[in-house]
């Protein structure tokens, strides 16, 4: 028996090659809808920094308060005198304003306003 089993052919038995685990199929619509979240984040992230740098970068306004009180008891007299100097440009008429123009106050009004600002 042994040479019969030497003459018969010898039959290989092929075992089939083990399957590569494939991806389950429910992988690629939640990797989809990751991708859609992570977009909507970045989207929402980008209005929100343009909406910061428009407020950052928008002026602040602040009311604007015009004071119609005279600062000096002669304020509305210098004022006065100062309108009516005169509009030409010749030498003549120009010394004429710096000579009619009243600068004995201007130290003292300096002085004031050094104190004023010395306090706030």
């Amino acid at each position: 028996m042994p040479e019969e089993q030497k003459d018969a052919p010898e039959v290989e038995m092929h075992t089939p090659e083990p399957m590569a685990p494939s991806h389950p199929a429910h992988v690629g619509p939640i990797l989809g809808v990751l991708i859609i979240m992570l977009v909507l984040i970045l989207g929402g992230l980008y209005l929100w920094g343009g909406t910061l740098t428009n407020e950052v970068l928008a002026p602040i306004e602040e009311p604007i308060i015009i004071n119609n009180e005279p600062e000096t008891p002669r304020a509305e007299a210098d004022t006065q005198i100062l309108e009516t100097l005169s509009p030409s440009d010749d030498l003549g008429a120009i010394e004429a304003d710096i000579d009619s123009t009243n600068f004995d106050s201007l130290e003292t009004d300096l002085t004031s306003f050094d104190v004023e600002l010395q306090g706030i």
